[in-house]
């Protein structure tokens, strides 16, 4: 099969992570965006390694946002603390608490050290910062979007930009291939002033941290 919409029926909109999905699985794009085929949920399934991943990058997530400007006192208290928040849904999975909870108390241990560290050399860090770069392509403007999970400004005036994963990670040389363009798209959305509330500037560094625990 080779499908070849029209112009018209082609997307003008799309995120670095869907950019990511074409170049591995062009298909997924075709079916999603063109077709507009979206699988349903399985009925009354127990929660999976997606959940699982919801659950732990929405309470990092959370914690980036809300200390931003600073750390608090007890970073490991206040992240479990927004953690059995991001938890309360899976209340009737017993087991997937059960199996999840002390591997988010290691991740929370890990983390809170990481960040502190991290912070040393922050100016601003920006978390959760939606951006975009519009772009002619022929006669129509392309789109493309971003939500960054973490964008440092370091001290000495250069960008780092993070993306949190509580699944595989990306290899070096996936990145430097262009197989995972996710960072090195969001770097190009940074330098061309897309990020809202954040100044073009060089980027100096592109990290994906794994949360596994």
């Amino acid at each position: 099969p080779a499908p070849t919409p029209k112009l018209e029926a082609r997307p003008l909109r799309l995120s670095v992570t869907a950019i990511e999905d074409w170049l591995r699985d062009p298909y997924t794009i075709y079916a999603k965006y063109i077709l507009r085929l979206m699988p349903l949920d399985p009925v009354d399934t127990p929660p999976g390694a997606r959940d699982r991943g919801s659950v732990i990058h929405g309470a990092i997530g959370d914690f980036t946002i809300k200390f931003a400007a600073g750390l608090p006192a007890e970073p490991v208290k206040e992240l479990l603390a927004l953690g059995e928040k991001r938890f309360e849904p899976l209340a009737d999975y017993e087991e997937a608490r059960a199996f999840w909870w002390p591997r988010f108390m290691r991740i929370a241990q890990w983390f809170a050290q990481w960040d502190k560290e991290r912070h040393a050399g922050i100016q601003i860090l920006h978390a959760e910062i939606k951006g975009e770069l519009k772009f002619p392509i022929g006669k129509r403007e392309f789109t493309l979007s971003a939500i960054a999970d973490r964008i440092e400004h370091r001290k000495d005036g250069s960008y780092a930009i993070i993306d949190y994963k509580t699944g595989a990670g990306r290899t070096e040389k996936q990145v430097r291939t262009g197989l995972a363009p996710q960072l090195t798209l969001e770097a190009a959305i940074l330098r061309a002033g897309g990020f809202k509330g954040v100044a073009p500037g060089s980027v100096s560094e592109i990290s994906y941290v794994t949360l596994k625990g």
